[in-house]
């Protein structure tokens, strides 16, 4: 009588049960977890690019409330060509000297330091331009 063989190969133990469509367990395991893995790295890839779509797109700036920005008038057109303003700054790196605010009554003309003040929000009112030309 022929005992059987131990071999100690590749083979020890049961042998892994095969897929009735012919593919081992081990062998789909894998296959799906490859397939989570790509699934989760193209949703992370979309997501990135519709955030950074998202951000590109200027966003929509409606004044509200007192900071709100008005069309200047007459009177600010003046003041600002008398004192030589820019409601947007100067880009020459020029130091400005003075300041518009609007308060309660209307445009006053102050110096810059309170102007920055308003900027900041420390002080009340809202600042309309800054100027070259020192408050009188």
């Amino acid at each position: 009588m022929r005992l059987p063989r131990r071999h100690t190969g590749r083979h020890v133990g049961p042998r892994a049960r095969r897929h009735p469509m012919g593919r081992s367990r081990r062998s789909m395991r894998g296959q799906f977890g490859r397939a989570g893995v790509r699934t989760m790295t193209r949703t992370l890839v979309a997501a990135v690019i519709l955030v950074g779509l998202a951000n590109a797109a200027p966003p929509a700036e409606l004044p509200t409330g007192p900071f709100a920005v008005q069309s200047p008038n007459p009177a600010q057109l003046e003041l600002m060509k008398r004192f030589d303003c820019s409601p947007d700054g100067f880009g020459d790196g020029s130091t400005p000297r003075s300041a518009i605010i609007r308060n309660g009554n209307g445009l006053e003309v102050v110096s810059f330091d309170r102007g920055w003040q308003v900027y900041t929000g420390t002080r009340p009112h809202a600042l309309v331009a800054i100027c070259h030309e020192p408050p009188r």
